[in-house]
This record gives C-alpha cells, structure tokens and sequence, in this order.
C-alpha cells in the first residue's frame, strides 16, 4: 500500500483535505498531486459532500513544489513539461469542481502552495499563515497556474510587486490586498472553520454550483500554455540550476548578473 499523503476526514456534508507531508512542509510531490486529483475526481460525483475544504497538516499549509523532485524532472524539457502538466490537470480539477472549495491556509502558503490555494473559491487565513510567491527567489516562475490566477486574485500591481519581490505577508497584509477573504482566530482557526463551512454545506447545493460556474473567472486556455512553456523553458536555464542547487545546499542563490545584450 503507498505512502498516504493525502488525508481524507469527513464532517457531515463537508470534506476536509488535509495535505499530509508534514515533514516536508506538504510539498508537492506527484505522489501528493495524484492523490489530490483522485479525491478530487471521487468528490465531484458524491452527492453527499456539499463543501470542500483544503487544509496542511502541521504547521504548513503547503511550502510549495518539492524542490528535490523538480530538480529531477529538470533534467529534460518533456520530463518536466509532464511533471507540470499533471499540476495543471489537477489545480483546473480543484478549480472547476461544482461544489465550494475553502483554502484553509493554517502556515506557510508558498510558490506552487500559493498557487494551490489560488485554484481554491475562498481562502481564509490564520493569524500564523505567511503567503508569498517566492519563485523569484530561486530563479524560478510560477507553473501551476499562478501567472493566471494571482492578477485576478489581488490586480496585476499587486501580483507584479509580489512576483517581483518574492515577499511573503502575514495574514493581515495578505487581507488587506484581497489575496485572503478572511483572517480566522489562530487560536479556534479550525472551529471557525468548521463553522464557515457548515453554513455554506446548508446552503442550496444546486445554487452553490451555479454561483460558482458564474463567478469563474475567464482565463483563456493559451495564458496557462503560455506559462508552462515559458516556465519549462526558464527552468532549463543557468538560473534555475542555480536556485535549485542553493537550495539544496542551504544557502542564498548566486545569480549571474550579467545581461545579454
């Protein structure tokens, strides 16, 4: 039987999904990413659960891509063009999916957490989360859909200044740009939670379900092209190389600041 990185609790009509790589800060692993499509696909045909909620166990909500894996599938474009494809496939899963998604971001929501959380309808944030897109960071782009979604979210400014920077904002700045609808009590973040959804589960399912088809936003299949190319593309770069390998040995990446003419 394989590893569970996925953890499934039901509560009534609301299903939480709890990523459950603690250790690694629920990373995204393929094996993480397969199991959240499977839920996924088993949820949207189950009458019974009304609400969705995506959770990280321990202190993580989700620090982003393994960085261990990715270095891997780097070694040849159609290597990580599929592993970046199956990122795609399962966040438009998440995104799409007929019922309320909730993002529960109890920690760190980072790089491709943030853009999992951005696939979600509603995010809500305890006082100890930290939200960035840290891409920057390690010469790396967005390839989950974050290019797309976070001009969206919070306006191009916005999302440029935090592609640009790689800043990462606590629960209050976050709320305050529109990045999360709601900052719960750190303490009873989980009940409060809890209580959210159990208001909307009593809701109109049928309702729900239209509510979210029209309130999608119009995100034309070529931006989300666009952006796995590029990404793959950058990926396969001198810089990247080096932000993985930074990464890998603890330590601040050093950029060749030499520009081409």
């Amino acid at each position: 039987m394989s590893e569970l990185f996925l953890r499934q609790e039901r509560e009534g009509a609301v299903l939480r999904l709890v990523l459950n790589r603690p250790d690694d800060m629920n990373a995204l692993s393929s094996g993480l990413v397969r199991e959240l499509g499977a839920a996924l696909e088993a949820v949207e045909h189950d009458p019974g659960v009304r609400v969705v909620v995506l959770t990280g166990a321990g202190k993580a909500f989700c620090a982003g891509a393994d960085l261990k894996e990715a270095r891997i599938a780097s070694v040849e474009p159609e290597r990580m063009t599929a592993w970046l494809s199956e990122w795609r496939q399962v966040f438009r899963r998440l995104e799409e999916l007929p019922k309320p998604v909730i993002a529960a971001i109890n920690g760190l929501a980072l790089a491709g957490g943030l853009e999992l959380a951005l696939a979600c309808d509603v995010l809500v944030a305890s006082r100890a989360a930290k939200i960035g897109d840290v891409h920057i960071r390690y010469g790396l782009v967005p390839g989950g859909g974050g290019s797309q979604r976070l001009p969206i979210a919070v306006g191009s400014r916005w999302a440029r200044w935090l592609m640009y920077t790689g800043a990462i904002l606590d629960a209050e700045q976050a709320l305050h740009i529109g990045l999360v609808q709601a900052v719960l009590d750190g303490d009873g973040f989980e009940d409060e939670v809890r209580e959210l959804t159990a208001t909307m589960a009593a809701r109109s399912a049928a309702a729900l379900a239209f509510m979210k088809r029209m309130t999608a936003p119009a995100i034309p299949e070529s931006g989300y092209d666009r952006e796995l190319a590029g990404s793959v593309e950058l990926v396969m770069g001198p810089d990247a190389r080096e932000g993985f390998a930074a990464f890998v040995e603890k330590r601040e990446p050093r950029f060749n600041q030499n520009v081409s003419p």
